[in-house]
């Protein structure tokens, strides 16, 4: 049995980043931190997984434990920790003769020791009030208080394996629920022992949330990444793409350094491209529009900062002279096109058959187009007007913008730095990042990318659920709002460069045939929406 225990909320410091979410909830790798515990459980293991009472699991998290066959155990809020395992553990009224993995919500250990009647532990550099192990055979395990200011101790990381899970239930209640007292009793009457691991990851305080999510950062194919805490150096096999990149942050004007890390140069010695930013361990919006629970006045802020970086870098025009127009058709309806032509060419289709999609939202007969009826649909909703080209970032989404909660301050990375020809330059039209912007916000990318979906492609028959709350449709009303009153395009316009934005991804998405059914069904629900608001 495999027990996760996650029936209280984060710290108030996670909290006022997060909102009131169980840890096992938090983000990590656009993931909830419970889709990565649950894959320690050892193969044939019966997992189950503790949330407060008070907290309610969204439809798709829900779904998702359910495939995975997670038994939810609500618990009622407030209890002690002795008190929720026992609780947990009458609850599940099974298995009490079997072996009994525990692991806090806000731990990861991967791989897991070995043995049986253990508890993992490991030394940490941080003062926090963590339980220690005493050389006290009546006192074995204790609270830090403020020993590790003095001195440094083996501190439980939150991994358990106990061979008695009935033996376990005594000795706590024998303890009067009281859960290190509880292992000290049970170290007398069965064994129990420490096993130190080094690859303990802690999310239970913010200064360990933000240290263990940057110990777990994942790499794309096509980027290296190597992370100090002082810095992040980006590398990669496609030079270009790197040198592109080096060249925008070189170039951008003294006043708008301040949206981005600190640029810290390129690493001497180096065969390969390669540059170095400072390292911020800020949250990115694509896990906070995603996976925390936060209100629309703190989405406002956000806005505002966006919307501020995208103002300043259209005060900046190309600096040549008779610097030509960007040209929307380019960035948009002639990518669009070719890239649509690779997909059919390796679904099989014909760019003229006919889709039948029915909004989530209706009970009406719904849309029935083909893709050639999509790209021309939007591109004659498109911006019609010449902008001159402006510094731009190239790909201004989500995942490119990290947010600073105590300055009230966005840091944006990873910029695209050329041309859609290939041309090394900072420069393009701002409303091309608009239309990123928008594509995480009215497009809900990210819910995509994270699974957070339902699709279905049945024959001609094209359909698409995702989240939808009044939470979200507020967000969004209040981004259409923002932008309309600060950048002169409609809403219709930015449904139509989504359109292109999305029908264009998909031969990127040809590893993940269901993802990229739902990049496919949202183009349609994204026409929808155009057409709606160009009534």
């Amino acid at each position: 049995m495999f027990l996760i225990m996650s029936a209280a909320y984060i710290t108030q410091e996670l909290r006022s980043e997060f909102g009131a979410l169980p840890p096992s909830f938090l983000p990590l790798g656009n993931r909830r931190l419970f889709q990565h515990q649950v894959r320690l459980a050892p193969d044939n293991t019966s997992v189950f997984l503790t949330v407060p009472e008070s907290f309610k699991i969204s439809y798709f998290d829900q779904a998702w434990l359910d495939q995975n066959e997670i038994t939810v155990i609500p618990l009622p809020d407030g209890l002690s920790l002795g008190a929720s395992l026992v609780a947990a553990l009458n609850l599940i009224e099974q298995g009490l003769e079997t072996p009994l993995h525990v692991l806090f919500g806000d731990t990861l250990v991967d791989p897991l020791p070995h043995g049986d009647d253990l508890v993992a532990v490991a030394n940490v550099e941080d003062n926090y009030d963590w339980a220690i192990v005493t050389e006290n055979d009546d006192n074995w395990l204790t609270s830090s208080q403020n020993t590790l200011a003095q001195q440094e101790h083996e501190v439980v990381t939150g991994y358990f394996r106990f061979s008695s899970p009935r033996q376990l239930i005594r000795c706590i209640t024998q303890s009067n629920w009281h859960f290190l007292e509880g292992l000290g009793r049970y170290r007398k009457a069965v064994g129990l022992s420490t096993s130190k691991v080094p690859n303990w990851l802690d999310f239970g305080h913010a200064n360990t949330y933000y240290r263990s999510k940057s110990a777990h950062t994942t790499q794309r194919v096509f980027n290296h990444l190597k992370i100090t805490p002082d810095w992040i150096e980006k590398s990669g096999n496609h030079g270009d793409k790197i040198e592109a990149e080096a060249n925008w942050f070189e170039s951008l004007p003294p006043m708008v350094r301040r949206f981005t890390p600190q640029y810290l140069g390129r690493p001497e010695n180096r065969e390969s491209g390669a540059y170095r930013l400072e390292y911020l361990h800020h949250t990115a919006l694509n896990e906070l529009f995603v996976f925390a629970d936060v209100p629309a006045l703190l989405w406002k802020k956000i806005f505002k900062e966006c919307l501020n970086f995208l103002a300043n870098c259209a005060s900046h025009p190309k600096p040549q002279k008779n610097a030509p127009s960007s040209d929307l058709r380019h960035l948009f309806t002639v990518k669009t096109e070719n890239r649509l032509k690779t997909f059919c060419e390796e679904r099989g289709l014909s760019a003229d058959s006919l889709f039948t999609f029915r909004p989530q939202s209706s009970s009406g007969q719904g849309l029935r187009l083909s893709v050639n009826d999509l790209v021309r649909g939007s591109a004659a909703i498109l911006p019609k007007d010449d902008a001159r080209a402006t510094l731009i970032h190239g790909d201004f989404c989500f995942s490119n913008i990290l947010y600073e909660f105590r300055t009230n301050r966005i840091k944006v990375i990873d910029p695209r730095g050329m041309t859609h020809d290939g041309t090394i330059s900072a420069y393009g039209d701002i409303r091309y990042d608009l239309a990123k912007l928008s594509h995480s916000v009215l497009g809900m990318y990210d819910w995509i990318i994270a699974g957070y979906h339902n699709t279905s492609l049945s024959g001609d028959n094209i359909s698409i659920a995702l989240p939808e709350s009044a939470k979200h449709h507020d967000v969004q009303q209040l981004f259409l709002e923002m932008l309309g009153s600060q950048f002169s395009i409609t809403p219709p316009e930015l449904y139509a460069m989504q359109v292109q934005l999305f029908l264009s991804m998909l031969p990127l998405h040809a590893d993940d045939p269901n993802r990229q059914n739902a990049l496919f069904a949202n183009a349609f629900r994204l026409y929808d929406l155009m057409e709606r608001h160009s009534q």
